[in-house]
This record gives structure tokens, sequence and C-alpha cells, in this order.
């Protein structure tokens, strides 16, 4: 071993050596601490790592190891080990950032795990290699042939390391902060997942919360717990804009009245449902339940009459009781969608009024904004929104390395169709 010309079997001594040094740093020192690698240290680390890679390219020809670096004997190992820790990683539940490791040697914690970092940090110098080597072979080669060759091969590995070492080196500026607004004024401060407040350069006011729901469903429940029955009597019924009769169970259910908004009122010792459109009404569904009390006499019949609702932050739910053992419930309806009608305002003196929706966020300088939660007691009457604001600068670097990668590949499909056509004339 280490004879010159060094082989496979040296590379993978050098990655695992790498891997054994990790995982010295793993357990004496902890994870790798990403957030000192904020702007401007990332920069700085940036160009650091760049001046080594065209130092050991420069003196390629003087120390044999920096020829090695650039080698596919070296490529081959790294890539192997960056593959099994990739795989480690995905079979292996990872903890959120904030949170430490589950494990000693930070596999549940992968992305910063320094046998992982080490590893990931030697492929990318490796590929650095290739990338010099091949950007000077193509600007010496003038064949057309070598051309086509050389620029997809180029491209593809250009893009893979702009991709790696912009994403791994942006890391630590990526912010993803929630922020609750009301309709009482601007609010411009947010909040880490370690509750650290931050003070941003956009300022938004909620005009709006709206949530679309779907139609109320009617179930069995047990009248003393107010569990949902199972076995033969499992069964729901979808109150929507069309229905008028269905079955739960051995019961036949008749809906006499739908109110989406409605508020409750007594009325010679019964509760009854008016519509009511204020803050806190409730969905309240009149109904008649039926059920034949002997299979053989069909006059012999039970019937059930009043009002189901699901209740709200202000007034309690509403059952219908059918026997001693079994009632009729409204679970709390479920929403399709919630919306956010906002004002946002920036340092750049711009006032955007937009609506912000779950999967569709809205860019704005630099920002992207999500609407992520609201006040779950009070549902479709909550006077707050929750937004989640994600900044990512390195993200269009990022985008960028996976746009040249395409590229490449579209470029070598082309080069490989072109030279097969002229094979198929030659012949």
């Amino acid at each position: 071993m280490w004879n010159k010309p060094w082989k496979l079997k040296e590379g993978f001594v050098i990655g695992g050596g790498l891997v054994l040094t990790g995982l010295l740093l793993q357990i004496t020192s902890g994870p790798v601490v990403w957030s000192i690698f904020s702007f401007p240290v990332n920069v700085v680390a940036l160009i650091v790592f760049l001046a080594l890679i065209i130092i050991a390219y420069a003196f390629r020809d003087r120390v044999y190891a920096f020829r090695f670096s650039g080698s596919y004997m070296a490529a081959i190992p790294a890539l192997t080990y960056a593959a099994v820790l990739t795989i480690i990683m995905g079979l292996t539940r990872q903890v959120a950032d904030d949170k430490p490791a589950a494990d000693v040697l930070g596999f549940t914690r992968m992305l910063s795990c320094w046998p992982f970092v080490l590893s990931y940090l030697w492929m990318a110098f490796i590929l650095g290699q290739v990338v010099l080597k091949r950007f000077f072979a193509l600007c010496g080669s003038g064949h057309n042939r070598c051309l086509r060759r050389d620029i997809p091969f180029f491209l593809n590995h250009l893009g893979l390391f702009v991709t790696m070492v912009s994403a791994t080196l942006g890391h630590a500026d990526m912010q993803r902060l929630k922020m609750t607004v009301t309709s009482d004024g601007p609010e411009w401060r947010a909040f880490d997942d370690n509750g650290q407040m931050h003070e941003l350069p956009i300022a938004i006011q909620l005009e709006e919360f709206r949530i679309d729901e779907y139609p109320p469903k009617l179930i069995l429940v047990d009248s003393k717990t107010g569990s949902s029955l199972g076995g033969k009597q499992a069964g729901v019924l979808v109150v929507d804009s069309g229905f008028t009769q269905g079955r739960l169970g051995e019961w036949t259910i008749t809906v006499d009245r739908r109110l989406d908004y409605a508020t409750p009122v007594m009325r010679e010792d019964t509760t009854y449902y008016d519509e009511w459109m204020h803050t806190g009404a409730v969905s309240a569904v009149g109904l008649t339940a039926r059920k034949s009390s002997s299979p053989t006499v069909a006059s012999a019949e039970v019937s059930r009459s009043g009002w189901v609702s699901c209740g709200s932050y202000m007034f309690p739910e509403q059952l219908l009781p059918l026997d001693e053992h079994t009632s009729i419930a409204m679970p709390q309806r479920e929403p399709q969608r919630f919306v956010s009608r906002v004002e946002i305002l920036t340092k750049t003196n711009k006032d955007i009024k937009t609506d912000i929706l779950v999967n569709k966020p809205f860019s704005i300088d630099g920002w992207k904004v999500y609407q992520l939660n609201y006040d779950t007691r009070k549902g479709r009457w909550s006077d707050i929104s929750i937004l989640e604001l994600v900044s990512d600068p390195w993200l269009p670097v990022v985008y960028g390395g996976i746009f040249m990668m395409l590229l490449g590949t579209v470029c070598m499909f082309l080069s490989f169709h072109r030279e097969s056509d002229r094979a198929s004339s030659a012949s």
C-alpha cells in the first residue's frame, strides 16, 4: 500500500480515515455548529475552499497527493462513503436541527454529523479538481468532437459542485421564522424555533382570515363517553347542499333544516337554532331519525327529532339522543382551505395587499410568506393568523447549479443523438 501509483485501496483508506476522524470529532466536540458559518463567515470559507482547490490543481505535478485527488481512484471511494452515509440517513429517523441527536454517533442528525460533513467535503474537493481539469482541457480543445464530449461533462460536474457547496454553506443563512399577525396593526417581529425574536425588514397586517369548510358530517356516538361507535353502527353522513335522507346504522336520517351560521335558543325547555351571522356562530342541522322497533310490524317505529351541532368556542356541541346508549353527533367541520388577506409593508416602500394560502406562498424582497396556522380553538372565527417566513439567499445559486446539470444532460443527449445518426449514416 501507498506504492505509486495509488489505487482504489488507498482511496478507500483516505475516505475511511476521514470517517474515523469525523467520529472522533463527533464524540469529543459534538456536532457541527452550522450557525457559526452564517454570513460573512460562509463567504470567507468559500473563498478559502476555492483557493485550496486551485492551489492543489496548480501543484498537482509536484505533489502526488494533489494529482491523486483529481483521479477516479479517489472519486469512487469518496462517492461510496458519501452514498453509504446518505443511505444511513435515509434509513434513520432524523431529528430537527434545533434538537440534539438521539445517538452518540450523531447519525440521527446526519447533516450536522462530522463523518458526513467531512466525506462530502472531500467529495466536493475532488469534484473541484475534476472541474478545473476539464475546464482547462475544454479551453485547449479545438476539435468539435472534443467540445461535444467535454461541454456536457463540464456542465454536469460544475453544476453538481455549485449545488453541493452553495447548499452546504447557505444552510446557516437560511431563516425560518413564525409571525402571528392580527388586524390591530402591522407586525414586523418574528420568532425562530428557539423563541428568539427577529426584527424583519417587512411588516404584515391581517385584514381578513377566512376558512372554507367541508360540509358537516353526522356520526353515531356513545351517549356516555362521546366516542364514535364502530362495527355495524359505524358510518358517516355528509350533509351537503343536496342531502335530504340517508342511513346511520339502523336509523334513517332525514334532514329538515341545515344552518351554517346559527346560534342556540331555548324555547319551552328545548334547544332550537336560528340563523346568526356573528362571531362564534355554529353549524347546526335539524333532523328526524327513525328506526323500526320490530321487523315484523311495519307500524312499530321509533322516531327522534331535534338539532345537532358541532359547537364553537362560544357554544357547546349539541347531540341528539336516540336511546340510552346512542346519540347522533356532528364532529368539528374540517377546513377545506384557509386563507389570510394581508397587507405587506416593506422598507423599500412597497405596500402590497395579497392572499396567503397553504402551499401558495407569496414572495417579496427575498422572503417567502407561507400560511401556517391559526387559532384552532376559535376555528373559522380566528382573529389571528400564524405565518411562516422563509429567507434563503443562497437558493438562486443552488437553482443555478441544478440548471447547469440539466443543461449538461440535454447537451449529452443531443451529442449522443448526433453521433448515433452519423454512425447509422456511415453504416
